[in-house]
């Protein structure tokens, strides 16, 4: 089943203070200023948090569509006015952990050396470490067991999710080849690599493993720094490897 829905190799795939008050007294703390504080969430963007926290519950994480739609608080009503059906809330949570997996390879610029690639792939891979230790294995396993009542829902997430974060991967790692930083001689099958090395945490989920003892940092690093290495380096017109 779930093979279906990543393919045989695509499973190895959110307080400022303010110094203010009258004249004289104490500072005002955790006081954040009005042009500074975050905007409030959309009745949408709320409904795809309150969903994604459920999933994440390890210890009753909603088993399927409609007990994900009742799970988060709103009413029939409010959910309606936002999602055309209970389906595109769980692809709209595929489409935000999509954005905050990809948010490194999007604001870290151009891959101007092996120290640049290194620190975006780092952070590129906590933020997919944190997805996959948290609302990710029970995404899977509702996808799972909404598999044969509707098949077309897991392509739908599989192209809004995963394939999108693949794609931006691999145009990243494609970059950084051009810019003569990594060796890439197949951007699909080494982002497939990488992705692979950051879902250690998935799969130990969806085998009811133990947590690994190793940090999320500590396991990022690690995997990062062998990948960037196996990549090798470019010098010249020759790649080397280091």
């Amino acid at each position: 089943m779930l093979d279906q829905f990543f393919g045989h190799d695509r499973l190895r795939f959110l307080t400022r203070t303010e110094q203010g008050g009258a004249r004289g007294s104490a500072p005002a703390a955790n006081v954040v200023p009005h042009n500074l504080a975050a905007p409030i969430p959309t009745r949408r963007t709320a409904a795809v948090l309150a969903a994604s926290e459920a999933l994440a519950d390890p210890r009753g994480a909603p088993a399927c569509v409609r007990s994900l739609w009742r799970s988060i608080g709103h009413s029939e009503e409010e959910l309606a006015a936002e999602f055309e059906d209970a389906d595109e809330l769980v692809v709209a949570i595929a489409e935000q952990k999509a954005s905050l997996m990809t948010q490194a390879l999007n604001t870290g610029g151009y891959p101007r050396s092996e120290d640049v690639a290194r620190e975006t792939l780092v952070a590129f891979g906590l933020a997919a470490w944190n997805e996959y230790s948290t609302t990710l294995p029970g995404l899977v396993r509702l996808l799972a067991a909404e598999g044969q009542r509707n098949p077309t829902l897991k392509q739908r997430v599989f192209d809004a999710g995963p394939a999108l974060v693949a794609s931006r991967l691999r145009q990243f790692l494609s970059q950084a080849d051009e810019a003569g930083i990594l060796r890439v001689s197949d951007a699909q099958a080494q982002a497939q690599q990488l992705m692979g090395m950051l879902r250690e945490p998935l799969y130990q989920a969806l085998v009811h493993l133990r947590p690994p003892k190793h940090t999320a940092n500590d396991h990022v690093q690690e995997s990062v720094q062998s990948f960037v290495h196996g990549c090798g380096r470019v010098k010249g017109n020759v790649h080397e490897l280091d």
